[in-house]
């Protein structure tokens, strides 16, 4: 605890320490280029003044801060309790405003002791003068101004990474304030240093006897001006910096960002900054509750829709079969089915719904019971695919499209008969050769009179066949290079032939960039592979429909 109250008290003492050497300066500059004081002159009468109300200066403001602040202190130098955040939180608020006033209080208190101390030393009457003393204290009152509002901008800087560290997310019982009121004191401020310097410099000139120096007086009022404008933009990028978190964190909701959903802006102040982020985390606490809401939603409908898609991996006579299916989102467009027909027959199907998201989802559940339904009342691929798109048809009225790849294999025949309604072609494994299947239509629900074209390929021991939706060709890794349909067909070139369909699968999900890239559509992969014949060939004249 000491050692974190002495590192708070140091940046403290630097901070009053530089302010009020920078206020010594500006005095010392006004003497010189302003007064016609000479520094053997300055330091001959002036130097003795000038270090005792800096080391008083910087003594008031440190015993001030250390027993002002004392709370904070002992809050961050031992066991965090949340208990004491509140008054903590107005302590780190209140304090730049504190200070603020009493180095106005100060100021005039260290112009006056300065000033009779200066006559009594000097031996002259303080009424000997009075237009230069009213004319040297209005300088000096608007040079405390000057150091009141670093102060209060520095602070307030300075204090920040406490008051962020408490994570108030709340505006706790306490007056509230406006940043028009040190806007428009540096405002006023602003005007006050750049009219007075150049008036004060010629009256004095004038009742000196002594003629203008124009270049003097406008160097002086280009110089209060350049002083006055640091101080406004100064205050002002600040708020503008306070006014990014803001904007950073409403950005990231808008983007869906949900690490933000579950984060609430720290209030660092009580002005129209922390009004906004009080405003701004009762919103997220009520976009959080609907989100959640949803969630919890998506997630059911997650669930239902995994219970309508086959298991993974199968084993259907000779043929292993395994899958993957990936949803960009909680619910997904993308659809698979392995249907078993008969004893020498199965259909395998892949399809991609238009879209993404619950309205894709719902589409893919009823396309997916649809094609149960056609598929099993018998006929080629080309004309369940025909049966299927009247459905569509009817059903999505062109607000919607599905493409699709049909495979009907036959077991006894040992081939297959592949139909697709605008999907992306298959590829064919065999003997260290990667081919595509070229055959495709218009996809479901374009037009109800799409003829669908098939192709009859046979089967060869140990052949595989690889079914997939076009997210899988869009991935794109780190860099925003998509995966492309020939670096597809070199990770396909790649697989083991030795190994296992669900190690094929496994071994593909590891080289293609699935999590390192953009995932912007839902991915899938079917694998299919004939192993050893189980069935004996059929006599000639036996029927094969189905």
């Amino acid at each position: 605890m000491r050692e974190l109250s002495r590192r708070f008290m140091e940046q403290f003492f630097l901070l009053y320490l530089g302010v009020i050497m920078f206020g010594v300066a500006i005095i010392t500059l006004n003497n010189v280029f302003i007064g016609g004081f000479t520094f053997q002159e300055l330091l001959q009468y002036n130097l003795g003044a000038l270090f005792v109300q800096v080391i008083s200066g910087v003594s008031i403001f440190q015993v001030f801060t250390f027993l002002r602040m004392r709370i904070v202190r002992r809050y961050f130098g031992q066991v965090q309790d949340r208990t004491v955040v509140s008054p903590v939180w107005q302590r780190l608020i209140r304090f730049p405003s504190e200070i603020f006033w009493v180095m106005l209080i100060f100021g005039f208190i260290a112009s006056s002791f300065y000033h009779i101390l200066d006559s009594v030393l000097m031996g002259a009457s303080l009424r000997s003068n009075l237009w230069e003393l009213a004319e040297a204290v209005l300088f000096e009152q608007t040079l405390s101004l000057i150091m009141a509002i670093l102060f209060y901008t520095l602070i307030r800087r300075l204090l920040r990474p406490y008051i962020l560290a408490l994570s108030s997310e709340k505006m706790w019982e306490f007056p509230r304030a406006t940043f028009l009121t040190p806007l428009t004191i540096s405002f006023t401020s602003l005007m006050l240093i750049t009219i007075l310097s150049p008036s004060l410099y010629v009256l004095r000139m004038i009742s000196s006897g002594i003629p203008v120096n124009p270049w003097v007086m406008f160097s002086v009022a280009g110089l209060a001006l350049a002083f006055g404008l640091i101080l406004f933009l100064l205050l002002a990028w600040q708020f503008q910096d306070e006014l990014q978190l803001l904007i950073h964190g409403m950005l990231s909701l808008l983007e869906g960002d949900g690490v933000w959903l579950n984060r609430r802006m720290p209030i660092i102040s009580q002005d129209e900054v922390g009004q906004l982020g009080v405003a701004f985390n009762q919103l997220q606490e009520h976009i959080s509750q609907d989100y959640l809401g949803v969630q919890m939603e998506m997630q059911l409908a997650y669930q239902v829709q995994q219970k309508l898609l086959p298991p993974s991996s199968d084993r259907i006579g000779e043929y292993r079969i395994a899958a993957i299916c990936q949803p960009t989102k909680e619910v997904g467009g993308d659809l698979y089915d392995i249907v078993r027909l008969n004893e020498e027959h199965f259909a395998v199907i892949v399809g991609d719904v238009s879209g993404h998201g619950m309205p894709a989802a719902l589409v893919m559940s009823a396309v997916l019971v649809l094609f149960r339904t056609e598929v099993r009342q018998g006929g080629s691929a080309s004309e369940v695919l025909r049966r299927l798109n009247h459905d569509v048809v009817e059903t999505l009225q062109g607000d919607m499209f599905v493409t699709m790849g049909i495979g009907i294999f036959d077991q006894r025949k040992s081939t297959l008969e592949y139909a697709s309604a605008g999907h992306v072609a298959p590829y064919l494994l065999r003997g260290g050769q990667v081919t595509p299947i070229p055959c495709s239509s218009l996809p479901l629900g374009v037009s109800a009179d799409e003829e669908f074209l098939q192709v009859l390929i046979p089967i060869h021991p140990a052949d595989r066949f690889v079914f997939y939706t076009d997210g899988v060709i869009e991935a794109m890794n780190e860099n925003g290079e998509m995966l492309s349909f020939p670096g597809f067909e070199h990770c396909l070139f790649d697989l083991k032939s030795t190994a296992s369909v669900q190690d094929q699968i496994d071994s593909l999900v590891k080289e293609l960039p699935w999590n390192r890239g953009n995932h912007d559509d839902d991915r899938t992969i079917i694998m299919v592979e004939r192993q050893q014949s189980k069935f004996p060939k059929k006599a000639k004249g036996t029927s094969n429909e189905h």
